[in-house]
């Protein structure tokens, strides 16, 4: 902490590209933007692991 108050910090140009939060996101050069599989749905993966939970526990009891 002490080291973090001495320094100067570095210049967002040099930051650029080494801290995610400067870099600039496009959704249309995303590899996963469009991509519409069935395992990629929180709604299906949501409702398989409540389906799942489900069936488990009545097995326990």
């Amino acid at each position: 902490m002490i080291v973090t108050l001495v320094t100067t910090p570095k210049p967002v140009e040099q930051l650029r590209g080494l801290v995610y939060g400067l870099t600039a996101v496009d959704l249309q050069d995303d590899a996963l933007a469009g991509d519409a599989r069935w395992y990629r749905s929180p709604v299906i993966l949501g409702t398989g692991a409540v389906v799942l939970a489900a069936a488990l526990y009545g097995v326990i009891l």
